[in-house]
């Protein structure tokens, strides 16, 4: 009875306490990303694994200021022209669509009956960024994660030892087989995912800024990349901005030549990138992923939208682990 308590006030402290977790939760994958590469510079260098995380992480913090001097500019100023000409942008979308297809309609009214339904749902730019609250919250999260991130690659064997620790001796060895196929399978998975997000940002930018010559190309190519993360629903999405503007733009058939480039890209990536990349990391079917993408948004927004499919597969693989299919020819 004592013990059934003591896991009801576990599980209730934890759910009034869930908005914390967020940068501890990105600190761990930080930490599950580097890690690799730590225990590699440990070996080839001899070095104590405090001294690899601090020359690693002056590297990315020196590769991400030069990254942020380069392109950081650019990005606030696509983004601010964006937030200050959305009126412009719809308005140009709702007249490119009378023209095409005959609508008869008020342009103006039409245009600032969508934007302000769409900023009733989302919040108006001037509301989505508050400044002073927005970055002192994301200065804590982001020093929050980073700190996290290294006291889990410094005590990661110690934070292994202390879990198997409330796992009976008899279960130990087949918890340790089963996360180091959970290890596999996630590894590759993720780095997949990094991969994938450069390979379609670094393409859409060179199609949308060099071929179509696109007002806020890059932030448009930036937000495809990482969209990519979010399965079937995030390429759609990405598809559909970069179609919207560009029709705002240059009219129907250079919209029409973004969906075909979007789509050409993502049979790409799907057939030849992604089996070399990914391969069969993941096997889920296409209803479970949808289905996983949903809940992970319900339950915990696009936070768990990132971590729905390598938590779906985690299941997976424990299922198959536990329950494995028999084979056809028996």
């Amino acid at each position: 009875m004592l013990g059934w308590l003591a896991t009801f006030l576990v599980i209730w402290f934890i759910y009034h306490v869930r908005s914390v977790f967020p940068p501890f939760i990105v600190g761990g994958i930080l930490a599950y990303l580097l890690l690799p590469l730590v225990q590699y510079v440990c070996a080839i260098s001899k070095m104590k694994r405090g001294h690899a995380v601090a020359i690693i992480y002056l590297t990315a913090a020196v590769l991400i200021g030069v990254s942020a001097w380069m392109f950081m500019p650019t990005i606030t100023d696509q983004f601010k022209q964006l937030a200050t000409n959305r009126q412009e942008i719809v308005t140009n979308i709702v007249r490119q669509g009378a023209s095409t297809f005959g609508w008869t309609i008020d342009v103006d009214l039409t245009a600032s009956q969508i934007l302000t339904s769409i900023e009733d749902s989302i919040g108006k730019p001037s509301e989505i960024v508050q400044i002073g609250g927005v970055l002192s919250r994301g200065f804590l999260e982001t020093l929050v994660c980073v700190v996290s991130s290294i006291y889990f690659i410094v005590d990661s064997e110690r934070i292994g030892q202390f879990a198997l620790r409330f796992i009976p001796d008899k279960k130990r060895k087949t918890v340790v087989v089963l996360s180091s196929a959970m290890n596999q399978m996630l590894s590759r998975y993720v780095r997949g995912q990094l991969v994938l997000i450069a390979i379609m940002s670094t393409v859409a930018w060179l199609f949308l800024h060099y071929v179509l010559q696109m007002k806020y190309a890059l932030v448009i190519a930036l937000a495809s990349g990482f969209l990519e993360i979010i399965p079937v629903l995030g390429p759609i999405l990405a598809t559909t901005i970069a179609t919207l503007v560009g029709f705002a733009q240059f009219g129907v058939m250079p919209a029409l030549g973004i969906i075909g480039f979007y789509t050409v890209a993502r049979w790409i990536e799907d057939y030849l990138v992604v089996p070399k990349v990914i391969g069969h990391a993941v096997d889920l079917h296409p209803l479970i992923v949808i289905f996983a993408v949903l809940c992970g948004e319900v339950m915990a927004g696009a936070l768990g939208m990132l971590i729905a499919i390598p938590v779906a597969a985690s299941i997976k693989v424990i299922v198959d682990f536990t329950h494995p299919q028999e084979s056809k020819n028996a």
